[in-house]
């Protein structure tokens, strides 16, 4: 993640990722139903670092699968 952002502008691009991933078919329904949950709390607080770490699996995960 870029590092020279402000606080709401990482928020901002968090929430895009978990959108994107969301449309992912190759989720499953584990790692949806915790994109949903980290979503809903983006808009009230920062995520955890261990929310952090899985939400980076998943991103990785999916960019590296072929489709």
């Amino acid at each position: 993640m870029i590092d020279n952002v402000s606080k709401e502008e990482k928020k901002v691009l968090l929430q895009k990722a978990v959108h994107n991933l969301l449309n992912d078919p190759r989720l499953n329904s584990w790692e949806k139903d915790f994109l949903v949950s980290i979503n809903n709390q983006l808009l009230i607080r920062d995520l955890s670092e261990k929310q952090l770490s899985i939400l980076n699996k998943i991103r990785e995960k999916c960019k590296n699968r072929v489709q």
